[in-house]
């Protein structure tokens, strides 16, 4: 279990425990009142985290690679006439490649299309 979880749970045990120690001293009235309030408020949250959830996570840009050129790498080298995108946690949104030249790597890495990281 990471950090960020276990921080959730540390946090949302002491609010229950804080909440049930508040309601103890209040009259049963009061106490039902404030249960209300405190589950409508709950619920509210609980909806709002689920629609996000349901979203999925982010995504960067769409990405469209079309009609790049002839590529040739040699030597360990590195070459590009597509979209090279750096490494990122964000995967990229659609990504759309069409009528890419060759590509050639003797003992380099040579790209005419979509490379990402």
């Amino acid at each position: 279990m990471n950090t960020g979880r276990q921080a959730v749970l540390m946090w949302t045990g002491l609010v229950v425990a804080v909440l049930a120690g508040v309601l103890s001293f209040l009259s049963w009235d009061r106490a039902d009142q404030v249960a209300g309030v405190v589950s409508a408020v709950v619920g509210v949250a609980a909806l709002g985290v689920g629609v996000y959830g349901a979203l999925g996570p982010p995504r960067g840009p769409d990405v469209r690679v079309s009609a790049t050129g002839r590529v040739t790498s040699r030597g360990g080298g590195d070459a590009n006439t597509g979209f090279a995108a750096p490494a990122s946690t964000t995967p990229p949104g659609s990504v759309s490649v069409s009528d890419t030249g060759d590509a050639e790597g003797d003992g380099g890495s040579a790209n005419t299309g979509f490379r990402q990281g």
